[in-house]
């Protein structure tokens, strides 16, 4: 334990236990920190629970709001037992990203600035709506963040100590997770033999649809994909389906999918709470990007590790040919021409959802996964 001052305040640090003590008061609020080492000491969820003295916890949430989201949790694992598990993970998820993340209103500058960056990279073309933007708390993570900063242009260059800003995709879960309380875990899992390394992926300002991809949307249709500051150091570029997890060398401190025209970013797992800092989180509505997603996973489950990508197809045309065989004609004709190499797998894919429109694919698809 350690005494201390603090905003004019006397308090008691107890970092066996994680908690913050008012000596004053006996309040308790939980204690995290990121050491110089970029070591991250969280408590444990639970720890931060009820049955404490406490007037207004680390996020500055009153303790009436605080019983009040205990017990909306409570009601949650009612209803998650009596069958509304998605609403009652949707509706905690909101509840750890409304926490650690202020919602913006639309008048405000950054939402506008913030929403306007990720809309017209492409994903208001997909037919994108942004729904909220939230700025970040980001407390201790920004100190670290600074001092990783400083540490990197020391020892690279003024250059390399500059942060980027850059989009990372997930689930929501995992962004609730991140915002809340750091990364536990990367994304590379989501994009497959397409990984650069076993890193967290982001990727560049003007590239949000890459990771809008890998942000899943909840029931409600909703996804979320957070705006972050990333420092690079002296990056190295690791091919697709790579399993490298940490430098290949002293020289290198992180890596991109390309040194030019970089379409990824990748912070290596040791770096990642200490590199990466996130700043807002965008939560967006895309039916479109939604299908793609559902489309991939369908054919996923048809692909076999040792067959080529086209192989994925004969079931999927099958299934669509049902519904509307008046086009089965130019959707084989489509599909040799696929075959034979003569347009790629994404072009292919465009043609299916103008042809057939999304209605049908999206039968198909939930056909297929078994829904």
């Amino acid at each position: 334990m350690a005494d201390a001052s603090c905003g004019g305040k006397a308090y008691l640090f107890d970092f066996l236990r994680m908690v913050r003590i008012d000596e004053a008061t006996g309040e308790e609020t939980g204690l995290a920190w990121i050491d110089h080492r970029g070591g991250c000491f969280f408590p444990a969820p639970a720890a931060c629970g009820g049955g404490r003295k406490r007037g207004r916890d680390d996020d500055g949430a009153p303790a009436e709001d605080k019983a009040e989201a205990e017990s909306s949790s409570a009601a949650s694992g009612v209803d998650d037992r009596s069958g509304g598990e998605s609403r009652g993970a949707d509706a905690k998820r909101r509840k750890a990203l409304g926490n650690a993340a202020a919602s913006l209103g639309e008048k405000d500058r950054s939402y506008q600035v913030v929403s306007k960056l990720f809309l017209e990279y492409g994903m208001a073309q997909r037919g994108a709506a942004v729904t909220a933007v939230r700025k970040v708390a980001c407390g201790a993570r920004a100190a670290a963040f600074r001092d990783q900063g400083r540490l990197l242009a020391d020892a690279r260059g003024a250059a390399a100590g500059s942060a980027k800003f850059a989009w990372y995709g997930a689930s929501a879960d995992d962004v609730a997770a991140v915002v809340d309380r750091g990364f536990a875990s990367n994304n590379a899992p989501r994009l497959g033999a397409h990984k650069h390394g076993d890193g967290v992926h982001l990727s560049p300002p003007h590239c949000p649809y890459r990771s809008a991809t890998l942000a899943k949307a909840d029931g409600s249709g909703e996804a979320h994909i957070v705006l972050c500051r990333v420092l690079m150091g002296r990056p190295e570029a690791v091919p697709a389906g790579s399993s490298q997890s940490c430098p290949s060398s002293h020289n290198y401190d992180s890596a991109v999918d390309k040194l030019d025209n970089t379409q990824w970013y990748v912070v290596w797992n040791q770096d990642m709470n200490t590199r990466i800092l996130p700043e807002y989180v965008v939560s967006f509505k895309c039916s479109k990007l939604q299908l793609t997603q559902e489309l991939s996973e369908a054919t996923s489950k048809l692909k076999k590790p040792s067959r080529v990508a086209r192989d994925m197809f004969p079931t999927l045309l099958a299934e669509i040919e049902k519904i509307v065989p008046d086009k089965c004609d130019l959707l084989q004709e489509s599909y040799s021409r696929f075959k034979m190499g003569r347009i790629k797998k994404d072009q292919f894919i465009r043609f299916l959802r103008n042809y057939v429109g999304d209605k049908v694919l999206t039968t198909v698809a939930k056909k297929l996964r078994g829904c």
